[in-house]
């Protein structure tokens, strides 16, 4: 068997650099993301929140992303470009044997909202599906 002889700081070195390398190139492909506070309620509780956004440069634009159930109390982060290039975030609660309740604000109206009152709050009064 035969060894060779390395010299482990150079490889310690070699190490180093390659995870700085890498980190500078995954921090300059990350855009920022801003955090928003969610207090969702509906009358009558147990309602199914989803969201949406929509706009032509946005990943996965226009399919509907499950946040919980109310009441929900949290936080989502949203990616800032999304946010910026959003033509609509759409809110929509639903419940079986009630009417779906939606609410709508463009990018920049949604995260003026969120960071004037510190908060999305929503609550909708869910309608009977049969007294429409």
């Amino acid at each position: 068997m035969r060894y060779i002889s390395v010299n482990k700081n150079k490889i310690g070195n070699f190490i180093a650099l390659a995870g700085l390398v890498l980190l500078l190139a995954l921090a300059g492909c990350s855009s920022a993301t801003k955090t928003v506070k969610l207090k969702i309620n509906s009358q009558p509780e147990g309602a199914y929140i989803v969201y949406k956004v929509s706009g032509k440069e946005i990943p996965c634009a226009g399919e509907w992303i499950y946040l919980g159930n109310t009441p929900f109390r949290g936080v989502h982060q949203f990616n800032e470009d999304d946010l910026e290039n959003a033509d609509k975030i759409t809110l929509k609660v639903m419940r079986h044997g009630y009417t779906d309740q939606i609410i709508e604000w463009d990018g920049q109206g949604f995260w003026d909202e969120a960071e004037e009152k510190g908060v999305i709050f929503w609550t909708p009064e869910l309608i009977p599906a049969n007294k429409n």
